[in-house]
């Protein structure tokens, strides 16, 4: 792998650099045992979400948590990566660091578009205000950074500090899409043991207005809604996040957590209505799901495969957490139908006699 030095002089440029010499090091200790041989997985090191998945001048790009100095949750990095074609993928330099005032313990999770040449992430800056771990007692806002290289990255700081109501701690992954001339921003947020959706609008990226709380939760729909993402497909409005809290029924939601949806509709005054909530995918790791509008029109998804308080034997390895390859969302009446994105046909060799690959039909 190669180092990349930023050459700005500047604190994320030092603490960058800090990272990427990590990372080199890190992968002189790596066990390739058990490495995928087409997922995305960090060079060494952790991940878990899928941060900012972007289509940026003729290439996808995914950003993702990365924490390169063990093969264990820390203080959060973004970590990058690109690819031509959805299947061969490059490894670029560690896009985010944190420790300015307004990220100083992490840069969470969030969102990348491109707006006219730019390439800007929208993340969640976080702080421990007591003792690190206590979640009892956090800061979390809104942050902006942008890039026009598509490599290094400007940070200019919180554009929301506050949620909508002061008590709200927990506040965090903001997705970002454009409709028209504005952009919208929907993130998740706590109020005790509720989950709410708060929605934004902005002209600029730089200041946001609160519009209302797209949904919220009532009992058994969890205390935490994670990485939501609102879209459209076939003309329905579909509600997509991972919620904390939820429990199992039956043969469903027995992940420790969960990513799903619901079907429905948002309407003039913001708030969504919609069927009931059904998972994405009933394997054991798969989290923190993260859709993209192709350049074509197919809403691509990505998500996290592992699960946080569960073994993790690469660990022991150095390395830690993979990404799911991308699939392709229809809507099917009131659910999702999910499809390998065509592009991985490019893995396959020659077929059997006899058999046909999907996407394909018989005579």
């Amino acid at each position: 792998m190669t180092v990349y030095l930023n050459p700005m002089n500047d604190p994320m440029s030092s603490a960058l650099d800090l990272a990427q010499h990590a990372l080199s090091d890190g992968l002189s200790h790596v066990i390739d045992d058990y490495r995928p041989g087409y997922h995305l997985a960090p060079p060494a090191g952790w991940m878990n979400d899928p941060n900012g998945v972007v289509y940026f001048r003729g290439e996808y790009h995914v950003f993702y948590q990365h924490h390169p100095f063990e093969a264990k949750w820390g203080p959060m990095y973004w970590g990058h990566a690109k690819s031509a074609d959805l299947v061969h993928w490059q490894h670029l330099p560690i896009a985010l660091a944190p420790g300015d005032d307004f990220d100083r313990d992490g840069c969470f999770s969030g969102s990348a578009v491109v707006c006219g040449d730019t390439l800007a992430l929208i993340y969640t800056g976080h702080t421990w205000l007591g003792e690190v771990g206590d979640e009892r007692s956090i800061r979390q806002v809104q942050c902006l950074a942008t890039s026009i290289d598509g490599i290094r990255f400007v940070k200019h700081g919180a554009v929301i500090e506050t949620a909508p109501q002061d008590t709200i701690m927990h506040f965090r992954d903001p997705k970002v899409w454009q409709e028209d001339d504005d952009w919208y921003l929907i993130a998740g947020a706590r109020l005790g043991d509720v989950p709410l959706l708060p929605l934004y609008r902005s002209t600029d990226l730089h200041t946001w207005e609160f519009l209302d709380y797209v949904s919220s939760g009532s009992e058994g729909d969890g205390y935490m809604w994670e990485c939501p993402d609102l879209f459209r497909l076939n003309g329905r409005d579909v509600l997509l996040y991972s919620p904390q809290g939820m429990s199992p029924q039956g043969y469903e939601r027995l992940n420790k957590y969960q990513t799903g949806y619901r079907v429905g509709g948002l309407d003039n005054e913001w708030h969504f209505t919609g069927g009931p909530f059904i998972e994405l995918d009933n394997g054991h790791d798969f989290y923190a799901a993260q859709t993209l509008l192709a350049a074509d029109g197919r809403r691509l998804v990505w998500a996290w495969l592992d699960m946080w308080e569960s073994p993790m034997p690469t660990k022991a390895h150095h390395w830690c957490g993979m990404l799911s390859l991308p699939r392709e969302l229809e809507l099917c009446a009131d659910r999702l139908c999910v499809y390998p994105a065509q592009e991985l046909t490019a893995l396959r060799k020659a077929p059997l006699p006899g058999t046909l690959w999907w996407g394909e039909s018989g005579t």
